[in-house]
């Protein structure tokens, strides 16, 4: 019986968001013949945001549904809290507290940003619809209405979301990881702090390796989000693995120190390779998707400007900063997880590992090898996604938009 309710629940919201679709697609082919090139545009951006909703919730609940649980449970499961014992330290708590705050505003502005539109008409004082499109029967009659209402209601609830949802779970996902990129570069650092608590080395010798680490602490922007802190000298007896014995020599204890960096590292690595699964076909659709969105509510919010209609130029004015939002914040994930990923190989050079270069040279340099080359989240395998994509979904969108606006005039004027 509950699946059997979840199948009819889940088809009614897919009815919703269809219906509602269909009926701006009969509202275009109804008017292609009216020169009404503003109303035309405005049916065209509400189809592309229902359709790319209904694509949403299918890929996701269906098509992807395993995938995305896997990816969750991987993360939850294997990420790391906190960064291996040296003379310094970080922690997930800032890329997990930056991640919280990003999703809950994204989230409050997608509901606020859709839900507004549902006001229109009580803002009107008019007995028409949220959403202005072609119905088949005289939905203004009693009970009718209120049901037309209703629909219209559910519909944009979902178009919230659907949007909210899926770029607040990659920006959340991309966040994490680099907070994970953040504790691997930190215990890369303290490689040699860890390899001395594993031989037992007395604490004189301690701190001489932390003096000649100490260059290294000044450095800024070592790390995307965390903050670093110093661990007490007196809590370092209470940070060796009591339970192990101790290594025969100082390679045996290093690769007890290094290997599980190597662990962690290929972790990251292969999470990402998950994400980019699941992401990149969704995303190759969404660039294109984000740049007809753009040049659309723009022309639409000009045409407004131009009637001086305040209640829908706010309207149009949250649906357009959201779609930037969006976007940017998909290009950003892409563009600090780029970054992040090549920066193991500098945190592993700021520990003294010169120190000891005879002993665990060649570990060293196939690491930093391996870890120079970046990781790119992509669109489709097409394009990267990075700062510079978001720049060239502005171009093209802003052209398309002239494109338009030249239409229109000739349309008001004809010769």
């Amino acid at each position: 019986m509950a699946i059997t309710l979840d199948w009819i629940y889940e088809l009614f919201l897919y009815f919703t968001l269809l219906h509602i679709d269909i009926l701006f697609i009969c509202t275009i082919y109804r008017n292609q013949d009216k020169d009404d090139l503003e109303l035309i545009v405005s049916c065209m951006l509400q189809a592309i945001i229902y359709t790319w909703a209904l694509i949403i919730k299918i890929f996701f609940k269906r098509v992807q549904a395993k995938r995305l649980g896997y990816l969750m449970e991987y993360l939850n499961a294997e990420s790391r809290m906190h960064s291996a014992a040296g003379f310094t330290y970080v922690t997930i708590k800032e890329s997990a507290a930056l991640s919280n705050t990003w999703i809950t505003v994204f989230m409050f502005c997608c509901y606020a940003g859709a839900g507004f539109w549902l006001f229109v008409p009580i803002f009107n004082q008019e007995r028409t619809l949220p959403l202005a499109c072609w119905y088949p029967i005289d939905y203004k009659v009693p009970i009718v209405y209120e049901i037309v209402y209703l629909l219209q209601v559910i519909g944009q609830l979902q178009i919230a979301g659907a949007f909210g949802c899926t770029s607040s779970f990659f920006l959340l996902v991309s966040l994490l990881f680099s907070g994970q990129f953040d504790i691997l570069n930190c215990s890369l650092k303290n490689i040699l702090a860890k390899t001395y608590l594993n031989l037992r080395k007395p604490m004189s010798e301690l701190i001489a390796l932390r003096d000649k680490q100490q260059s290294a602490n000044s450095e800024l922007n070592q790390y995307y989000s965390a903050k670093e802190h110093t661990t007490d000298l007196d809590c370092i007896p209470h940070l060796l693995d009591v339970k192990s014995s101790k290594p025969r020599s100082f390679y045996a204890a290093f690769k007890r120190a290094f290997v599980p960096c190597i662990i962690h590292h290929r972790y990251i690595l292969s999470g990402l390779e998950e994400l980019e699964k699941l992401y990149t076909f969704i995303w190759f659709l969404k660039t294109l998707e984000v740049t007809l969105l753009v040049c659309l509510v723009s022309f639409s919010w000009v045409k407004s400007t131009a009637a001086n209609s305040f209640v829908r130029i706010l309207s149009l004015s949250q649906y357009l900063i959201l779609a930037l939002w969006e976007m940017f914040m998909i290009c950003y994930s892409g563009e600090i997880i780029f970054l992040n990923s090549q920066r193991c190989d500098e945190a592993l050079q700021r520990s003294p590992w010169y120190l000891h270069s005879r002993e665990i040279k060649q570990d060293v340099l196939f690491f930093i090898l391996n870890a120079q080359r970046p990781f790119r989240l992509t669109g489709g395998k097409m394009c990267n996604l990075n700062v510079e994509k978001f720049r060239s979904i502005l171009t093209t969108s802003f052209s398309i938009l002239t494109i338009l606006q030249k239409m229109d005039q000739r349309e008001s004027h004809p010769k």
